[in-house]
């Protein structure tokens, strides 16, 4: 849990370790001694095909940089960039060309920009901005393929804040509109948690899930419109999951189709698959999988 790690895929049914490298940075983060987490990864699209981690919790004040070989495995750690100490991001985006990565930093309540060098792909810091209210908790970041529109998903705020992109400076700048992820009335702060916010293959969509802290609650599914430059055009829905969703209840569009859409707990250990077509959602398959720590996301893998 302190190791960022990479796997070779030797079929559709089996990977197999390569590599792991230690949290970097805060020498304090990869202490057996220490609550520090490896939490989130991003790996590049475009060349050099860098990957980026982020450590959680405790002394994550500082993002991972790890070069990768020619067959796309992890090799070195080349850059452990700051954020500031209280930092914990545990969400991260390029926007569509790659040049800029967002990071949604639950720690210091914030949103970061870096610019990312066409060459090395190491980053350089362009700047932050605060969340819209203090306690809000920035969790996961998406971004339009336009590059015009950022959402992020705030944790403890349980919404979807929209933030247009600057033209000149590449930063977020807060729109003032956000949507609910928990039906009005409940209560965010004792028992709810949103989780995360992806947008489907063909960018027409947004979808955004919420947890809850206990098992007799059920988190939600919320699904939105957007225009075709990204702005969003109307809330879907807001449907409940099945449970709690346990710390998962985590949504995965479809890779190559606006119509599948997968949801994993980890309160009773599943993954459901849901048909979205003609603006809603309905469930289609289920299947348990009663493994220990099952399962915190999904990929779609053809």
């Amino acid at each position: 849990m302190k190791k960022f790690s990479s796997y070779s895929v030797a079929s559709s049914t089996e990977i197999i370790h390569f590599a792991s490298h230690p949290i970097g940075g805060n020498p304090a983060a990869a202490s057996p001694d220490t609550n520090t987490r490896a939490i989130f990864i991003l790996a590049a699209k475009k060349a050099p095909y860098n990957v980026y981690g982020n450590p959680f919790y405790d002394h994550a004040g500082y993002g991972n940089v790890f070069s990768v070989n020619d067959k796309g495995a992890m090799e070195s750690n080349i850059q452990n960039y700051e954020y500031e100490p209280k930092s914990g991001v545990h969400g991260m985006v390029f926007d569509p060309t790659e040049t800029y990565l967002y990071s949604a930093d639950m720690g210091a309540n914030k949103i970061w920009t870096h610019r990312k060098d066409n060459q090395t792909g190491q980053l350089s810091l362009i700047g932050s901005i605060d969340a819209p209210s203090p306690g809000d908790h920035p969790r996961w970041v998406a971004i339009h393929p336009s590059g015009k529109y950022l959402y992020a998903l705030m944790e403890a705020g349980n919404k979807i804040a929209v933030y247009v992109i600057d033209e000149q400076r590449h930063t977020p700048v807060y729109t003032h509109k956000t949507y609910p992820l928990i039906p009005p009335g409940l209560n965010p702060a004792e028992k709810y948690r949103s989780d995360v916010v992806c947008l489907s293959h063909s960018g027409k969509y947004l979808f955004a899930t919420s947890r809850a802290n206990g098992p007799h609650l059920t988190g939600y599914m919320a699904a939105f419109r957007l225009s075709s430059v990204g702005s969003v055009e109307q809330q879907l829905c807001l449907n409940p999951t099945p449970t709690s969703g346990g710390h998962s209840n985590a949504i995965s569009p479809c890779d190559w189709s606006d119509e599948w859409l997968a949801l994993t707990d980890d309160q009773e250990g599943f993954v459901e698959i849901y048909r979205f077509r003609d603006d809603f959602i309905a469930r289609v398959a289920h299947l348990d999988i009663k493994e220990p720590g099952f399962g915190m996301n999904a990929i779609w893998y053809d």
